[in-house]
């Protein structure tokens, strides 16, 4: 099997069972309720660029919704209200070009080839957002989670703190909000994921936020 779409989707048809994925959408809703549903208008156009599964776009309030994904099984889970766009973020049709009001990249920059392709990104959804709109980043931490961050074979980009934040200079974004320690790293764990453990944790001072491994950097155009 030498075809990289077709590892993609039996990397992730595999690497949650379907007690991890109801789980993960359970976390993931929770995550918006009480965190990033602040950043996000019900007015507002949301692009979702490699949704996955799409557990957290299919979630968002706002007027429209546009998951996008190289692999095309991301059309078996978006909701009827969501677009999908089969399509490398790289690909992005010009027609997509200053219509977003938010673009969300959640555990994807680990997943590109180089850091080239990383900045290249990031342009690219420059180009997509409105003056104004508003890019959610939403990745793993290095510095944070040391050598666990390569437990999964997708990854190949190592990012920290100062490197992301570089990137959004050299992209020509401005930085609204940092969180360097947001989250824990992984979903697959055996602890416990409830609403009201979730809730607890975001209200922490994330100093002291146990296993974090997440860094949440919001920035506009």
């Amino acid at each position: 099997m030498n075809n990289p779409i077709l590892i993609i989707k039996k990397i992730y048809r595999n690497r949650f069972s379907h007690k991890e994925q109801k789980s993960r959408e359970k976390m993931w809703k929770a995550i918006y309720d009480f965190s990033l549903s602040n950043y996000i208008k019900s007015t507002d156009v949301v692009v979702d660029i490699a949704a996955g599964k799409c557990e957290l776009i299919n979630i968002i309030t706002c007027r429209k919704k546009i998951a996008i994904d190289i692999n095309s099984d991301v059309k078996l889970y978006a909701n009827k209200d969501v677009q999908v766009l089969n399509a490398s973020a790289l690909d992005i049709p010009k027609s997509f070009e200053k219509s977003a009001d938010v673009v969300i990249l959640s555990h994807f920059l680990e997943h590109l080839n180089s850091k080239d392709e990383v900045v290249a990104v990031i342009r690219r959804v420059y180009s997509i957002l409105k003056t104004g709109g508003k890019i959610l980043i939403l990745q793993p931490n290095i510095d944070l989670v040391k050598e666990a961050y390569w437990d999964f074979i997708d990854h190949k980009v190592a990012l920290n703190t100062k490197s992301i934040l570089e990137l959004l200079d050299v992209t020509d974004f401005k930085l609204l909000k940092l969180i360097v320690r947001y989250l824990p790293y992984s979903s697959k764990s055996n602890l416990p994921i409830s609403r009201f453990l979730i809730y607890i944790y975001l209200k922490l001072p994330e100093f002291i936020r146990p296993f974090a491994g997440q860094t949440l950097v919001i920035a506009t155009k």
